[in-house]
């Protein structure tokens, strides 16, 4: 206990202990709330929505600009009017029209004006017209085709009325003097051919155009050129849109197109909106991809970044990786960058360049796009730890403040506690709670120290020896009464120098050499032998309070021997000196309650043989010595620890348990047979026999966990022995117990379906030989009960049980209800005949007789009694049955062939109707010794106008047989099943019988 106070607390460290726990709750729920409410994760996935948001917005504003752009299907007509007028007029061809100079200037100039109009009105920077008839796969590179190419290189200023603002880039010389507009430092007269193939302003269009057979519409054709260009003699970076000049009769003789600078796209798509520091930008690209596929390589036509970074992008094709919907992650000079991608839908879908995806990409580098979250989270993690500092100070000052005049009281009582003589005086704290409680802790000591002296003073007059003890582990104190050692037998004086470790450590080992049994969790009881004195039995109650433990010691050896006294009369049989039932059955099911130590375990139930005997011929008092004898024999033939008991008169219980296997008891029980067999009792008359014991034998865990099925396996197994060879102890045998089980229960419940009637009846047609119809209903028997089922199993028990009476009388009343209920619901035929199976030895009493006359006096005349030959005929049953009151029926004889004396019951009983067991009409087509048979008893039948019945029918051979036999009634499975409602008779069957008279 002083190593407990050592590990208390201070209330210094209890309060700041308090408080840093709530500082660490705080912190905590505010680190969860950050974690759990996924904070950051959220604030990135607001940035990410924000930059879809605005890519997604600038997006359209791009696709409806560009498809503005496109427009010039209009202004493509007006050029092939212009160019049919003028072939009309002067009676030329197309390419006669091109590839003359001053013709094609004349047109050229014919449609400039609709080409600065047209520009006017778009967000363009430039529109030309270039004209060519040939296949540009043979023209040669460099060669001169005649083209008008007009700039304006600020589109959003308001436009010149005399075309100030517009510069000519090419155009004939003619078309410059009469157009007025000024020609651009890279002026030339017309338009070299340059191929560049799918890149060109010219090729794609012209040449897709060209070589199409089908024609599509002008639009369809049209085509931006996927990377910027210049013209000979400008540095200025532009993408086009153009279409071919197609005219009605497909002629493909040039093409219109209008440009636009990157410069002024760069505009149209700032990258400042995307609030990236200046390390994103948009990229206007171009992707043979899907963006539903994980990754995607395009290729940036314009970025709008004008740093020199984003300006090199588009020599460089730039792969991502699709993360979600429209969002995908890139690597651009070793940075992890982060993009939004939108397409722009610029070709119809099934236009020669419809696999040219364009894309608007928003691309932000992600410490940028992530960089208010960063911030954000670095703020709150900062947070946390100034709170932390500043809640870690604060509770160390508010715990030194709150402890400091605790702390002084505790070391003015602990003084208080040095001088135990007198009464402690604390100062105030000015505190008002610890004021208080200084000036009660003064008062209590007080009343402590008279209560002490009191109490001292009653101990000293008790008449019962008690003594006590008080160990004080704050002060190390020890106090004692001067008795408390001689009570408890220690040859120590009061004057002993003692401690608390030392005290402790004699009771330790007072306890662990004395002690009889612990009563309560605090209480415990000792048992000491003092030399001439005999035993004492001394009681130790201990209580724990704070620092003090107080015990108090007390002699109960007189009332303790009383007990023990009453307990053993509770639990020894005083005849053998054994357990009784009930210590035997109370100790066992402890022994149960550990399961562990048992291990395995036999439990052996025990009969004394010949104990009725010698009662009856000797006497009950040498009955008594019997018992004795083998109470005696059964204690001294099993080893220590095993649980014997005499339960009552003849019978004993053996507990064996604990061992490592069965053989280990085994040999036990070897050793208490031949310790019974060898016990001789010596008899009044100077007789000397055996002790002789039959039991039986059941095993923990083989043949069961439970005791109580375990007894009642060990009885079975006694009463196998004591029915055969007494004597003996046989283990128990499962196969046995569970046939006899089951026989009990099948007894169980055939007493059961006696009286409750638990029969129901099946009803099988009998048909005419002749006519196939149905002349009669035989009512089999059917038992609805788990175990107990067939007819055969019924009969055979009630014939073991006396019960033939009960099913003769159940047979008559239950067949005939049921073929009445069917006859009244018109669900059998109402004139035919019931065949009710009765038995040979048995009748109904006279009043059931009469009973049954009152309930079916109208069906007596149909019922036909079915006499059995599994039962040797009773005369007297048999004229009982003929005189029944009201009985107008018929007898037949069933099963012909297969019981006693067949011809001798034919005689006897003369019946109506023979029926031949199964036995014979089985297998008849083929076997001529039964078809002789039958012929026999048909011949003799017929002759004394009885009818032949072939039961038991279930091949369409055995039919025929017996209808070339003459048999008068047909029965069996081949023509219907029995049913609680009787079925059709088989077709099959019917053809057979219609076919053979026939």
């Amino acid at each position: 206990m002083r190593q407990h106070r050592k590990q208390g607390k201070s209330i210094f460290q209890f309060i700041f202990a308090a408080m840093l726990i709530v500082l660490g709750i705080e912190v905590a729920l505010l680190i969860g709330t950050l974690y759990f409410g996924n904070v950051g994760m959220q604030m990135n996935r607001n940035a990410i929505d924000i930059l879809k948001k605005q890519v997604e917005n600038r997006q359209n504003y791009l696709q409806n600009t560009l498809e503005e752009t496109q427009n010039i299907s209009s202004l493509a007509g007006t050029i092939n009017t212009a160019v049919e007028n003028q072939t009309a007029v002067e009676n030329i061809s197309v390419e006669e029209l091109v590839n003359n100079e001053d013709r094609s200037t004349e047109l050229l100039e014919t449609v400039s004006d609709s080409l600065i109009n047209v520009m006017r009105h778009r967000s363009v920077n430039g529109i030309f017209v270039i004209l060519n008839t040939d296949d540009l796969d043979e023209r040669e590179i460099d060669s001169f085709m005649p083209c008008v190419y007009i700039r304006d290189q600020d589109p959003t200023t308001t436009a010149s009325e005399r075309n100030y603002d517009l510069l000519l880039e090419r155009s004939p010389v003619k078309l410059v003097k009469s157009l007025g507009i000024s020609t651009d430092r890279g002026w030339m007269p017309a338009i070299k051919y340059k191929g560049y193939g799918k890149n060109g302003i010219v090729y794609p269009v012209f040449q897709t155009a060209y070589k199409d057979s089908e024609k599509l519409n002008v639009s369809d054709y049209g085509h931006w050129t996927p990377v910027s260009y210049t013209l000979e003699g400008d540095d200025r970076p532009v993408i086009a849109y153009s279409i071919p000049l197609i005219l009605s009769d497909g002629t493909v003789y040039g093409v219109v197109g209008v440009e636009m600078m990157t410069s002024y796209i760069q505009e149209l798509i700032p990258y400042e909106e995307l609030q990236n520091s200046g390390t994103g930008t948009y990229l206007l690209a171009e992707t043979a991809d899907t963006l539903s596929d994980s990754e995607i390589s395009v290729n940036v036509i314009n970025p709008s970044s004008r740093s020199n970074r984003w300006l090199s992008v588009p020599d460089e094709e730039i792969k991502m990786t699709r993360t979600e919907k429209n969002i995908y992650e890139a690597e651009i000079w070793k940075e992890n960058y982060i993009a939004s991608v939108y397409p722009l839908t610029l070709y119809n879908k099934n236009a020669p360049f419809s696999d040219e995806q364009w894309l608007l990409v928003g691309i932000v580098q992600d410490k940028n796009l992530y960089a208010f979250t960063n911030h954000v989270m670095l703020l709150v993690k900062l947070t946390i730890f100034a709170t932390l500092l500043f809640g870690l100070l604060s509770s160390f000052i508010v715990s030194r403040r709150l402890a400091k005049p605790v702390a002084s009281l505790s070391d003015e009582v602990e003084a208080a506690q040095q001088n135990q003589g007198s009464i402690p005086n604390l100062s105030e704290t000015g505190i008002r709670e610890l004021d208080k409680f200084s000036t009660a802790i003064t008062g209590l000591s007080r009343e402590v120290l008279n209560t002490s002296t009191k109490f001292l003073r009653i101990m000293e007059m008790a008449s019962v020896e008690i003594g006590g003890y008080e160990l004080r582990f704050d002060t190390g104190s020890v106090f004692y009464t001067e008795n408390f050692f001689s009570i408890l037998g220690i040859p120590l004086s009061a004057e002993s120098p003692m401690n608390i470790e030392k005290f402790r450590e004699i009771l330790k080992e007072y306890t662990e050499k004395n002690l009889y049994k612990t009563e309560s969790g605090s209480t415990k009881l000792y048992c000491i032998r003092i030399p001439e004195k005999g035993v004492r039995y001394v009681r130790m109650e201990v209580k724990n309070e704070n620092w003090v433990q107080i015990g108090l010691v007390e002699d109960v050896t007189v009332p303790m021997r009383e007990r023990l006294r009453i307990e053993h009369e509770r639990d020894y049989d005083t005849l053998t000196g054994l357990y009784n039932r009930r210590a035997f059955k109370r100790k066992s099911e402890a022994i149960f309650g550990r399961r562990k130590k048992i291990r395995h375990a036999a439990f052996i139930m025990m009969d004394l043989d010949n104990l009725k005997y010698t009662n009856d011929t000797f006497g009950h008092d040498w009955g008594d010595e019997y018992i004795r004898q083998a109470g005696m024999c059964l204690e001294e033939g099993t080893p220590k620890g095993t649980l014997c008991a005499h339960i009552s008169g003849d019978e004993f219980n053996i507990l064996f348990y604990g061992y490592e296997s069965q053989n280990a008891i085994r040999e036990e029980i070897s050793k208490l047979q031949r310790e019974i067999s060898s016990r001789i009792i010596r008899l009044p008359d100077g007789q000397e026999f055996h002790l002789s014991i039959s039991g039986g034998i059941a095993w923990y865990p083989e043949d069961s966990n439970s005791l109580g099925v375990m007894r009642k396996h060990a009885d079975f197994a006694m009463y196998q022995v004591k029915q055969t060879d007494k004597g003996r102890i046989a283990e128990f045998d499962q196969k046995a117990y569970e046939e006899k089980y089951r026989d009990s229960q099948i007894r169980k419940e055939f007493h059961r379906f006696v009286k409750e009637e638990l029969v129901t009846y099946y009803f099988q047609p009998i048909i005419s030989a002749k006519t196939g119809k149905i002349e009669a209903y035989e009512a089999l028997m059917r038992a609805n009960l788990p175990i107990l089922k067939r007819p055969d199993v019924v009969m055979k028990i009630a014939r073991e049980e006396g019960a033939l009476r009960e099913i003769e009388r159940m047979t008559m009343f239950r067949a005939t209800e049921a073929f009445a209920d069917l006859r009244e619901k018109k669900r059998i035929k109402g004139d035919a005949l019931l065949f009710i199976n009765s038995i040979a030895s048995q009748h109904m009493a006279a009043k059931d007789e009469i009973e049954f006359n009152n309930r079916y006096a109208e069906l007596q005349k149909q019922i036909v009694i079915e006499i059995t030959e599994e039962e040797s005929i009773d005369y007297h049953a048999l004229e009982t049955k003929k005189n029944a009151p009201g009985f107008e029926g018929a007898f037949a004889l069933d099963d012909y062939g297969s019981g006693y004396s067949n011809e001798k019951s034919l005689l006897d009983l003369a019946p109506k109707y023979i029926k031949v067991d199964l036995s014979i009409i089985r297998d008849i087509d083929t076997d001529p010794d039964k078809q002789q048979i039958v012929e026999n008893i048909v011949a003799y039948a017929h002759k004394r106008d009885m009818k032949i019945v072939a039961e038991g029918l279930e091949t369409p051979e055995e039919i025929q047989k017996v209808l070339e036999l003459e048999v008068d009634l047909l029965q069996g499975f081949y023509l219907a099943h029995p049913e609680p409602v009787p079925g059709n008779i088989n077709e099959d069957a019917l053809k057979i019988i219609a076919a053979f008279y026939k």
